[in-house]
């Protein structure tokens, strides 16, 4: 039962966020998940908590598993920072520290949250052929979402694709069973 966690965790996760998102127009910008935030606070929130939660625990117990190293430790904590700013305060330019703030925190907890999955899978990178193929396509989730967030703003559907790429490599990762080689 331990096993299926993390993919349960990213289940709950990815349908509590769909629907979160029919409060808005997920291919417009005032359908961004901090804009439907403004009106839903309580929902915006728990969207937070369970997204970070889903890719906190699919980092640790794959840096567990596969590393040696304790790097998540500091970028989980610098990420958790982010998360918090952001559910912390509103994206309302009316109220521009908040503004700034909340973009602050977004920002951190996406580009660390990001870079460190990417590490994760970058260290992995001779391991297999999986690991490749998820260090490119994370390395080019992340620069194309960078991409369409410069050409079109924030929207629903950039903000969530990278997170549910996050919890469907990560969840792989951790029900994978490892290639056991066999001696004679």
């Amino acid at each position: 039962m331990k096993k299926y966690i993390l993919p349960l965790l990213c289940a709950v996760a990815t349908v509590y966020t769909v629907w979160y998102m029919h409060f808005g127009v997920p291919y417009k910008n005032s359908g961004a998940l901090s804009k439907i935030g403004l009106m839903h606070h309580g929902y915006f929130v728990l969207w937070g908590v369970l997204t970070f939660a889903a890719l906190s625990l699919g980092i640790v117990r794959a840096y567990r598993r596969y590393t040696q190293t304790k790097i998540y430790l500091p970028l989980l904590c610098l990420s958790g920072v982010g998360m918090a700013l952001t559910l912390a305060f509103d994206f309302d330019f009316s109220k521009m520290p908040d503004y700034y703030f909340h973009c602050a925190g977004s920002l951190l907890f996406s580009v660390i949250t990001g870079t460190t999955i990417f590490v994760l899978f970058a260290m992995l990178y001779k391991k297999d052929t999986l690991y490749k193929i998820f260090t490119y396509l994370t390395a080019a989730l992340l620069l194309g979402d960078l991409v369409l967030l410069l050409i079109f703003k924030e929207t629903a559907l950039i903000e969530v694709v990278p997170i549910f790429a996050g919890y469907a490599m990560l969840s792989i990762a951790d029900l994978r069973r490892e290639t056991v080689e066999l001696t004679r």
